[in-house]
């Protein structure tokens, strides 16, 4: 009750200790409001002012007027914020079983798993000269999603969170070539998955943000496109796209078509100011902030400065800081028990470098070839016997 809880609504009526706390906080919220506007607007204009001259030079680096070099690829990828959408990557968290059902074909085995191809297209496919080539590149492909799913897995979604943004809405585009194309998904499909495989990979080749053949520039191209191939994979692999979608040759071709020139329109354009958009984008939400994020009124236990105040200090680079604070976590028992969890932190001591350090010296040592500290001659020397060649 002396916390500040108002249990009661207006209908109910308040207590006397409400209606104090209740005016306490919407005062302080006004006052709030009559701050903030005039410090947020100032730190928005530091911003600018700090980045507006930064901008997305024709050869794709970011650079300022003086061309510094401050970013060598946008956002590390190359694309435009305002055609980047939230996707889902759906085969991270699936089971073997569900992985097989999805995307193996073995045409090997059975001929009834090709039911949803056309009967003349699986005659082709199943002629002698055809049989081991078609599935020779299906097999590629299913080792080729095992692979993505290991590298998504352990290098870039940890986590296992399959959420992610990337241009090219792919679900939108099927549903508008099923709806355009007319497309029956009870009826057989005139596609041949060696085809559809074929003209993935044909697409992959085509999505370049990074040209160049000498080795950074690959890395560079890597890098940016490697979770949208992994994506336009795992969405047009053959499997999905001859037996979920159902998709015609000209309904798949149409696809193909799309998704390259909705790709190459993502790519940021030349001569735009990245820098103010990068201002804006922290000033925005910064004039939506309240200005101190913890309402308790009548206790002052959370003393941790957040909100605008915090953001100031961020950006001022402040020496001092209002409240610093250190999250240390802990390890072995005491992670999971109070009791020693207390115990650890009673135990921690005000700890200077002049503690543990034994002595301290400046040494002049002029010669770049050689060294007056003993202990480090050797390797110094074995530095520069080498030639630079070989370093």
């Amino acid at each position: 009750e002396s916390r500040g809880f108002v249990e009661n609504s207006y209908l109910r009526g308040l207590t006397p200790q409400e209606f104090f706390f209740h005016a306490m906080g919407g005062r302080e919220g006004l006052i709030d409001t009559a701050v903030k506007t005039s410090s947020t607007g100032y730190i928005q204009r530091r911003l600018i002012k700090a980045m507006e001259d930064i901008n997305l030079r024709y050869d794709g680096t970011i650079r300022n007027s003086m061309g510094d070099v401050i970013q060598f690829l946008y956002g590390e990828d190359g694309m435009d914020g305002t055609s980047i959408e939230g996707q889902k990557l759906k085969h991270l968290k699936f089971t073997e079983k569900q992985f097989n059902k999805w995307f193996k074909i073995d045409i090997e085995r059975s001929h009834k798993s090709l039911k949803f191809v056309h009967p003349g297209i699986v005659k082709d496919m199943l002629t002698p000269e055809n049989r081991l080539d078609v599935q020779r590149v299906l097999d590629e492909e299913y080792e080729q999603l095992q692979k993505d799913v290991k590298t998504a897995r352990s290098e870039i979604i940890p986590n296992g969170d399959e959420n992610i943004y990337l241009p090219v809405h792919f679900g939108r585009l099927i549903e508008n070539a099923i709806k355009k194309f007319k497309i029956n998904r009870s009826d057989p499909t005139d596609l041949n998955p060696a085809y559809v495989v074929e003209k993935t990979r044909e697409l992959e080749q085509k999505i370049v943000v990074v040209p160049g053949s000498d080795f950074l520039s690959k890395e560079a191209q890597e890098n940016a496109t490697l979770l949208f191939k992994m994506h336009l994979r795992c969405t047009l692999a053959s499997k999905q796209v001859c037996e979920k979608y159902r998709l015609s040759r000209v309904a798949f071709d149409w696809l193909m078509g799309e998704v390259d020139q909705k790709f190459h329109k993502a790519i940021a354009h030349p001569g735009e100011n990245i820098g103010c958009i990068a201002a804006q984008s922290i000033g925005e939400p910064a004039t939506q902030m309240t200005l101190n994020t913890f309402h308790y009124a009548g206790v002052s236990a959370k003393n941790v400065t957040l909100g605008v105040p915090r953001l100031t200090e961020i950006i001022n680079i402040a020496k001092n800081i209002k409240t610093p604070s250190l999250a240390i976590y802990l390890v072995g028992d005491a992670a999971n028990d109070r009791e020693k969890a207390k115990k650890v932190q009673s135990s921690l001591e005000y700890t200077t470098l002049n503690h543990v350090t034994k002595a301290t010296e400046i040494i002049y040592d002029p010669e770049v070839f050689s060294t007056n500290v003993e202990e480090d001659l050797y390797f110094v020397q074995a530095y520069y016997e080498m030639p630079d060649e070989e370093i």
